[in-house]
């Protein structure tokens, strides 16, 4: 059946511009939703843009701060510097509009068995990819919402249309999309478990998608809708999870690379990121050493700083922990922040002095990439405090260090290679918009930094 699936999708993918082939029935239909959820469970290049991918995870990780990139040796694989794959990343955004067409092809022509739960079912993945591949271009090629540089969004295309050539929207039109999208899916209460986006995954990339956006109320609601369902482990639990390479183990709602067809891929990356130690300001975090879940039998990394942990793209209950507890905070909820703060360390500190007071809370680390919070205000020791734990907890998860430097500032860094420094510079944390695109239409404006190196 999925052998079937998969060739007819070939079959009307193939669209050309004066003669469109284009699904007719509902297995047809159903065939395209299925390719685009089967490419991410198999890490391919359009799943990967769309929700992640080990690749994409290595490689940002490699470029931020939390691995020792200026203690590189000759055996070490792994990028350097965010320069040497800016130009790749613009195959992301052509990546994204492949996914949006193929959503309004399903979104613009299924129109047999409207009513039907299999229709509900097919129509809200559209949806749900649709919003999803927004927020990602939302994230990845527009400056943050808070910033004071943040105007742009990228085009908007809700129809199939082969010669159409959109400009690019304002950065709130491109927000309004993706919630407009992600509340849509909600709406059609996916049911089927191979479509992958339930209700539970939705309202977690609402929840992204607000605190990207700094609407802490919203952020806070859906996370917390979210942890209730899948509360955080601690324990024999939570080990076995992180431990676990393959599958919704545990509290992970949803993941890219879930088929162990990838693995030989995966161990060759996981090898790699054993070659780079991790930053002593990273590893400095684990101030409980082995008393901390995470340290204890370096389930993340061991006394010589060599990764342990296994990467993951997808979305896990604690990172919306995180980010109800970082909402609490920008909401002037500082007793509700510190609460869910001590909660959170409760899972994962295996003594009983876990808890902090706001008197007791480290103080502020002046020495560190991020110093100020996402509203552009200097760091207090509570909102470092959180700061700090989602650093921990989600190193090596979804490029998350790289994109939390980009929505605190986009702090600009240097790492030596060969004797040579290489500067990330504040620009090159929003990336290129594709240059054919640019080409093709002269008034879709490039995002500064590179309108004459691209």
């Amino acid at each position: 059946m999925t052998a079937w699936m998969l060739t007819a999708c070939n079959d009307f993918l193939d669209i050309k511009p004066y003669d469109r082939t284009i699904p007719e029935s509902a297995e047809d239909f159903s065939a395209l939703v299925h390719n685009m959820c089967d490419d991410i469970d198999k890490g391919g290049v359009v799943g990967a843009a769309v929700v992640g991918s080990y690749k994409e995870t290595e490689d940002l990780e490699a470029v931020c701060d939390n691995m020792a990139t200026n203690l590189t040796g000759s055996s070490d694989n792994l990028r350097t510097y965010i320069g040497t794959i800016l130009s790749a990343r613009q195959s992301l955004y052509q990546d994204l509009y492949q996914e949006i067409r193929n959503c309004n092809i399903v979104l613009g022509d299924f129109e047999d068995g409207r009513d039907t739960r299999e229709r509900q079912d097919i129509v809200g993945t559209a949806y749900a990819l649709r919003g999803v591949s927004y927020y990602q271009l939302l994230r990845m090629f527009c400056a943050p919402p808070l910033a004071d540089d943040a105007q742009l969004g990228v085009p908007i295309v809700t129809e199939f249309d082969m010669e159409a050539k959109p400009i690019r929207s304002t950065l709130q039109e491109t927000i309004d999309q993706a919630e407009r999208d992600l509340k849509a899916a909600l709406d059609c209460d996916i049911q089927e478990e191979m479509y992958r986006f339930n209700n539970d995954v939705i309202h977690g990339y609402l929840a992204r998608l607000y605190h990207w956006c700094g609407r802490w109320q919203e952020a806070r609601r859906e996370a917390r809708l979210v942890v209730r369902n899948h509360p955080l482990l601690s324990g024999d639990e939570y080990t076995k999870m992180m431990s676990t390479q393959f599958g919704l183990t545990g509290n992970k709602l949803f993941m890219a690379d879930r088929l162990s067809s990838s693995q030989m891929d995966i161990s060759a990356s996981m090898k790699f990121l054993e070659g780079r130690p991790l930053s002593a300001d990273y590893a400095m975090l684990f101030s409980e050493g082995t008393n901390d879940i995470r340290r204890k039998g370096n389930l993340f990394f061991n006394r010589k700083r060599k990764n342990r942990k296994l990467m993951f793209s997808g979305m896990r209950s604690a990172e919306m922990a995180l980010i109800a507890m970082e909402c609490a905070y920008h909401l002037n909820m500082a007793d509700s922040a510190l609460a869910e703060l001590n909660d959170f360390r409760r899972h994962r500190i295996l003594t009983d002095d876990y808890a902090y007071t706001m008197q007791t809370l480290p103080s502020v680390n002046t020495q560190t990439l991020i110093k100020q919070d996402a509203t552009g205000k200097p760091l207090t020791p509570l909102i470092q405090a959180i700061l700090n734990e989602r650093r921990k907890e989600l190193y090596l998860e979804n490029g998350d260090r790289w994109f939390e430097l980009k929505r605190h500032g986009r702090p600009e860094f240097w790492v030596a290679v060969n004797g040579q420094k290489f500067w990330t510079r504040q620009y090159m944390y929003t990336w290129p918009i594709f240059l054919k695109d640019t080409q093709v239409q002269p008034n879709l404006i490039q995002n500064p930094g590179y309108e004459e190196t691209f």
